[in-house]
Formats: structure tokens, C-alpha cells, sequence
């Protein structure tokens, strides 16, 4: 009976585990091969059979609209990552590759290589660009509405398509590009909410490598800023707001190329004094306050504070009642 019990319990106890142990793994084992196939495309599931190849053929065309996490170094909603905080992110790391940004329209492409902004672009040439400038008065129309539909299929900017048909210069083209590029990114100041993902892809660049980068992203961004006159005001323009330096707002204010207009506005951020009080000490009236204060906050080189300052009626005591009681009867 012992022996029997013996041999019931080695039978109930140590099979089970194993016969339940090993079916997992083999089931783990066929899920982490199918990913792989997906994914790595690994040379071990070639010898399988045809379904695994089709799963894979049908998985390679999804990372081309939503690329892998392995290649995006940062993303986030502007609200919470703004794009200030992106572009100081590609210049100090130096990145190369493709800012997306996707907001209610098409969506805005800045393409950057070693920390400096290349070109912005997008799939849609009438947001590009509506008019006609004036370098293209001479250019054949066919030519210009083919490098109109060109950019809609690629998002190559139609000047530099143009540019490599010899029917405008190279560096006309450069200048159309920056000036356009820049009046583009700067919708994106105003957008209601917006989601920016960076793609860190080298192989963008192999086309345009005879295109020069801006440098200097600080004031190119600034200069973006410039291009808007009647930015919409959130709760946090209220003219009783107290402007105050960030953390490092005062050292990157100072490396800032700005215009008289700017550096009399930011002369007058101590932390005490309103935009309201700013606007009267330097004789402007909100209307022209509020660009300027716009563009300083939108580079976080500034937050407003709530004016905790502002004149409040005072309580007077009993005593004080009386007596203007009193000067009211004489």
C-alpha cells in the first residue's frame, strides 16, 4: 500500500509539472517566433511554411507609417512637451533625422541634420505656400505645377525641385525655403494642441546634402515667432499677470539676437511688475504687449504668475467707518 501510495503521489505530484511546464514554453516559444518574424525578420523562420512570410510582408508596411519606438527619440503632445523644449533638444543633442508635427491639417515635417534645421515642409503646397512669389514670375507654369504635385507625393519642397531642373538657382531656392518654411512652423505656435514626434533616420539627408542648415536654432525660432501679429491669448494673458524669468530663462534671453522692441519688454521682467505696468512704463498699449510677450513665453523664457499684486479694497475698521461718516456730514 505505501509503495502504491508512493508511486501514486510521484505520478500525481512530478508529471503534472513538467507536462504543464513544457506545453508553455512551446506556446511562448511560436509566439516570440512570430514576433521575431515581424519584427526582426530573423533568418531561422525561413525554412517554415508560407503563412509566417505573409505575416511578415503584411507587418513590414506598418512601420513605415508608425515607425518603430527604436528609431523615435522623443514625442509627446505640445501641452506637455512644447516646441521650444523639441527644437533646444535637436540643437544641444545634435540630432539628424525628421520632427513630425500633426495637428487639424496636413502634417508639418522639419528635417534637421547635426543639430541644424535643413528645411520645413509638408505634403499639402497650398499651405506651403498660396502665392506665387516673384522669383517664380519667369518659370514656366507646367514646370512649377509639376513641382507642386511632386511635393504632394514626396514633400519635397517644389522651389528645391525646381532648383534641381535648373529652372530657378540653387540659392534663390534656399532663401524660398527658409522664408516659407519658417511662416509654415510658425502655425504651429498657435495650434490648439498639437503631437510632435522626432525620427532619428539618416539616410533623409543623402538628397539634400547640397542644401545648407541653419545653425543657429534659437533665433531661427524666434524669427518664426516674428511672423505672428494677433496670437490667441490664454487665460495666461491677463493683464494683471506677473511675467518671471524661468530657471534659465535669463541666460538664454541673453544669447537671443533681439530687436529693441524685445529687449526693452524683457528689461522689465523682475517678478513684481504686471503686463499691465509693463506696457505703461514702456508707452505701449496691450494690442503691441501681447506678441511680445507671446514669444517669450512660447520659449519659456518667461511664466506669467497670477497678479496677487494688484489693488484690492481695504477693510476698514469700525473707527476708520466713523470717521467717514464723519467727513461726509461736514
Amino acid at each position: 500500500m505505501e509503495s502504491s501510495n508512493s508511486e501514486e503521489r510521484e505520478q500525481t505530484d512530478s508529471p503534472p509539472v513538467p507536462q504543464e511546464e513544457e506545453p508553455m514554453p512551446e506556446a511562448g516559444a511560436n509566439v516570440e517566433s512570430v514576433q521575431s518574424e515581424e519584427w526582426w525578420s530573423a533568418s531561422e523562420p525561413a525554412p517554415d511554411s508560407s503563412p509566417p512570410v505573409t505575416e511578415a510582408t503584411d507587418t513590414e508596411v506598418i512601420p513605415r507609417k508608425e515607425p518603430g519606438t527604436a528609431d523615435v527619440y522623443f514625442c509627446g503632445h505640445t501641452s506637455l512637451f512644447p516646441l521650444s523644449r523639441a527644437l533646444r533638444a535637436i540643437a544641444q543633442e545634435r540630432l539628424t533625422g525628421l520632427l513630425r508635427s500633426f495637428w487639424e491639417q496636413e502634417p508639418i515635417e522639419l528635417l534637421a541634420r547635426d543639430g541644424e534645421i535643413v528645411f520645413v515642409t509638408t505634403r499639402d503646397p497650398d499651405l506651403y505656400c498660396s502665392d506665387t512669389p516673384p522669383t517664380l514670375a519667369d518659370v514656366d507654369p507646367v514646370l512649377v505645377d509639376r513641382a507642386r504635385n511632386q511635393q504632394r507625393e514626396t514633400g519635397t519642397p517644389f522651389f528645391l525641385a525646381l532648383a534641381r531642373e535648373e529652372s530657378i538657382a540653387l540659392d534663390a531656392a534656399t532663401e524660398q525655403m527658409r522664408h516659407y518654411g519658417q511662416k509654415l512652423f510658425s502655425e504651429l505656435w498657435t495650434a490648439p494642441r498639437a503631437w510632435i514626434m522626432f525620427e532619428k533616420n539618416a539616410d533623409l539627408l543623402s538628397d539634400v546634402a547640397d542644401i545648407p542648415g541653419e545653425p543657429n536654432v534659437r533665433d531661427w525660432a524666434l524669427e518664426t515667432l516674428r511672423l505672428i501679429q494677433n496670437p490667441d491669448q490664454p487665460a495666461s494673458f491677463d493683464p494683471t499677470s506677473i511675467p518671471a524669468y524661468t530657471k534659465d530663462g535669463f541666460e538664454r534671453v541673453q544669447r537671443l539676437k533681439l530687436t529693441s522692441d524685445e529687449a526693452q519688454f524683457a528689461s522689465q521682467f523682475n517678478g513684481a511688475r504686471s503686463v499691465q505696468q509693463i506696457a505703461k512704463n514702456l508707452r505701449l498699449d496691450l494690442k503691441s504687449a501681447r506678441p511680445l510677450l507671446f514669444r517669450f513665453l512660447a520659449l519659456e523664457i518667461v511664466e506669467c504668475w497670477p497678479g496677487s499684486t494688484a489693488a484690492k479694497p481695504q477693510q476698514q475698521s469700525f473707527f476708520q467707518r466713523l470717521r467717514g461718516l464723519g467727513r461726509r456730514d461736514r
